[in-house]
């Protein structure tokens, strides 16, 4: 029950992006701050906890299936980040602030496919020790803090009312279980199985931190939030890893 608590906590990361879209003043800090601190969080989340735990779960003679299911996490990200529209940074960066007008209802369900997916990566980390799967779900929570303000945004762009708005956030708030729910229906699973699992949660990890969250750091220009944020991250990760030995 507890790992599948930490699960939906990623998802209910995008309530708070919901709130801030309707009531919040300086967004743009805040989404700035929020995607510096996913930033530290997940890269040394990944290098202090993830990978050190599927190393062992594998030992040195199966390693290179953490290298194949790694790559595999990576295409499974970009090809569901194919089905989302105008989210190719790269072609955006002079354009960042009509970003938000860009992603509508294919969006939403884009990122619920994607946070399942997330998803199973979080439930099976807190499957192997709670406190990794805490770390990773707040993350990813912090990631869904822009999406949560940006879906609002452009529902109420595409003159949607208030009714549908809350209930695409809550889909995506929800969707994250959905993927704890998949990885339940199957039952107990070996250490190998669980080990190429957590290989496919690193390689989605990997893509998030460069495709997503470096490429956002770049093209901020709120840079003193961004900073803060990376700083406060590597803090939060310092005294967890302090407290958790």
């Amino acid at each position: 029950m507890k790992p599948l608590l930490i699960t939906l906590l990623a998802g209910l990361f995008f309530l708070i992006g919901l709130l801030l879209a309707f009531f919040g003043k300086n967004k743009k800090g805040l989404i700035d701050f929020s995607i510096g601190m996913a930033f530290s969080v997940m890269l040394l989340l990944l290098a202090f906890d993830i990978v050190p735990e599927v190393v062992e779960l594998l030992g040195s003679k199966k390693s290179i299936f953490m290298y194949v299911f790694i790559i595999m996490g990576m295409v499974l990200l970009k090809l569901i980040d194919l089905l989302v529209p105008h989210h190719d940074h790269d072609a955006e960066v002079r354009h960042h602030d009509r970003h938000l007008k860009h992603i509508g209802t294919i969006s939403s369900l884009a990122l619920i496919i994607h946070n399942a997916i997330e998803g199973i990566g979080i439930y099976n980390a807190a499957t192997i020790d709670t406190r990794m799967g805490l770390l990773l779900a707040v993350g990813v929570g912090l990631h869904n803090i822009p999406f949560g303000i940006e879906i609002t945004a452009t529902l109420n762009e595409t003159k949607k009312n208030g009714k549908q708005i809350i209930i695409n956030i809550l889909l995506l708030t929800l969707s994250t279980i959905f993927g704890a729910i998949i990885i339940m229906t199957f039952g107990s699973i070996s250490d190998f199985v669980l080990a190429c699992l957590m290989s496919l949660t690193i390689g989605m990890i990997i893509y998030l931190i460069l495709f997503e969250l470096l490429v956002e750091l770049g093209s901020s220009k709120n840079r003193k939030y961004s900073t803060i944020g990376l700083l406060v991250g590597a803090i939060f990760m310092a005294i967890n890893l302090l407290i958790g030995g």
